[in-house]
C-alpha cells in the first residue's frame, strides 16, 4: 500500500504526539511505501535520518487554516505532491484537511469543541464568542463532509457524536494510549522539591489552554485552606512566564511548577507525585488517563462524557466549575488509602482498552486499507 500520512493540520497538543507515534510505529510494517507531509511543530520531533528508504518526507511550512479565505490556496501544495506519488490512500491525522484528494481519504477528528455543547466551557463567554465559535462550527462540518470518506476518532463516545453532526456512519473508532515511554520509562532528575512529611501531590499535565480550567486551582486551594488541609499540592507544567502571571504569589507554596515536560520525561514527574487532577472541559482524549493510570495513580477529574468513556469507575469524578465540590472528592481520596488503591487497580484493569501504539498503529492501516478496497 502506498499511503500519504497528512499532518500539516497537526499543530500542537496530543495529536502532535499522536501523529510522531503512528509515523515511528509504521517502521514495523516495511510493506507499505511512505510518503509523509510533515506539519512545521511535528517536523521538529522526527529524525528523517533513522527512516528507511520507503519513508518519503515532505516539508510544510503553513497550516492550511490559515488559507481557507486567502488567494493562496493550499490545494496546490498538496495537488502537486498527490499527482507526483500517486498514493493508493490518504490519511490525515487530524482534521479538516482543507483538501479534497483524489484517493480516498480518511481523516482524524480531534475537536471536542463541536460535538460538546454542554461544556460549562461554553457557560462562560460572551454572546459574540459562542456566535462565532457556532459558525466556525458550521464551517469545520463543510470541510470534513467535503474533503473525507471516513473518519477515525478514539473514543465510542466521540463516534457516537461524530456520527449525529456529519450525518454519517463512516466513523472508525481507535483508542489512544500512553507514549511507549510509559512502558519502558527512564530515569531523570527530580523537577520538585523534596516532599514534607505527610504533603499529597496532584498533577496535571496540561498546557495552558482555557479549555483545561486550570484558573480553579488557585479556588480548590482557598477552600482546602480554609478547612485546615495545608498538606495538599498542585504541580502544573508551565512555561514559567505563564506560571509567574497565572498564579498570585501567595498561591506559589501550593500550586508547584516543573516547567514544560518532554515527553519521555512524565513518567518521572509522575513518580514524584501521588495523584493525578484534571479540571478539563473539553477533550476527545486525553493521554493522562492512561499515562496515571499506567503510573498506578488514582485520578480525579471532569465529571464529563468524554472523562467517563475513558476512566469508567477508575476515577472520582467532580463539576469542574464548582471548586467546592472538587476540595470534597480531593479531601476524600486523601485521607482514604483505600480509595486510593482502589482507583488505582481499577485503573490497571482499565488499561488494556487502550491498547498499546503498535496496535494502534495497526488499526489504522487496516482501516486506511479498508476504504482503499472499497473504492
Amino acid at each position: 500500500m502506498k499511503i500519504l500520512i497528512n499532518t500539516a493540520s497537526t499543530f500542537k497538543g496530543g495529536g502532535v504526539q499522536v501523529a510522531n507515534s503512528f509515523i515511528t510505529e509504521c517502521k514495523n510494517h516495511p510493506d507499505n511505501e511512505y510518503h509523509i507531509i510533515l506539519g512545521s511543530n511535528l517536523g521538529k520531533g522526527i529524525n528523517k535520518a533513522s527512516f528507511p528508504d520507503n519513508f518519503h518526507f515532505y516539508d510544510i511550512d503553513f497550516r492550511p487554516a490559515t488559507r481557507v479565505f486567502s488567494f493562496k490556496s493550499a490545494s496546490s501544495f498538496f495537488n502537486a505532491i498527490e499527482s507526483s506519488i500517486k498514493p493508493d490512500v490518504v490519511f490525515t491525522t487530524s482534521g479538516p484537511a482543507y483538501w479534497r484528494p483524489k484517493a480516498p481519504h480518511l481523516t482524524g477528528y480531534n475537536l471536542p469543541h463541536y460535538i460538546y455543547p454542554e461544556s460549562p466551557f461554553f457557560n462562560s463567554l460572551p454572546m459574540v464568542k459562542k456566535i462565532q465559535w457556532y459558525f466556525k462550527g458550521r464551517l469545520i462540518v463543510y470541510f470534513f463532509k467535503r474533503d473525507s470518506d471516513a473518519y477515525v476518532v478514539q473514543t465510542d463516545d466521540v463516534n457516537q457524536r461524530l456520527r449525529k453532526l456529519l450525518d454519517t456512519d463512516k466513523v472508525h473508532t481507535v483508542s489512544n494510549t500512553c507514549s511507549a515511554y510509559y512502558y519502558s520509562p527512564k530515569t531523570f532528575e527530580n523537577k520538585l522539591p523534596v516532599k514534607k512529611e505527610g504533603e499529597y501531590r496532584f498533577l496535571t499535565l496540561s498546557a495552558w489552554y482555557p479549555h483545561k480550567n486550570l484558573t480553579v486551582v488557585p479556588k480548590v486551594v482557598d477552600i482546602l485552606q480554609a478547612a485546615g488541609r495545608t498538606n495538599v499540592r498542585f504541580v502544573v507544567t508551565l512555561p514559567d512566564e505563564i506560571y509567574q502571571s497565572e498564579f498570585d504569589a501567595k498561591y506559589k507554596e501550593f500550586i508547584l511548577n516543573a516547567g514544560v515536560i518532554p515527553v519521555e520525561q512524565g513518567p518521572s514527574l509522575y513518580n514524584e507525585c501521588d495523584a493525578m487532577f484534571l479540571p478539563t472541559l473539553l477533550e476527545c482524549f486525553s493521554a493522562s488517563y492512561a499515562e496515571a493510570m499506567i503510573m498506578k495513580k488514582p485520578i480525579v477529574t471532569s465529571d464529563m462524557g468524554f472523562a467517563r468513556t475513558i476512566c469508567a469507575d477508575a476515577a472520582l469524578y467532580v463539576d469542574p466549575v464548582d471548586a467546592a465540590d472538587i476540595a470534597k472528592a480531593i479531601e476524600k481520596l486523601v485521607t482514604s488509602v483505600p480509595l486510593q488503591q482502589d482507583l488505582i487497580e481499577k485503573g490497571l484493569d482499565r488499561l488494556p482498552t487502550f491498547g498499546s501504539a503498535g496496535e494502534r498503529a495497526q488499526s489504522y492501516l487496516d482501516i486506511a486499507r479498508g476504504i482503499m478496497n472499497k473504492n
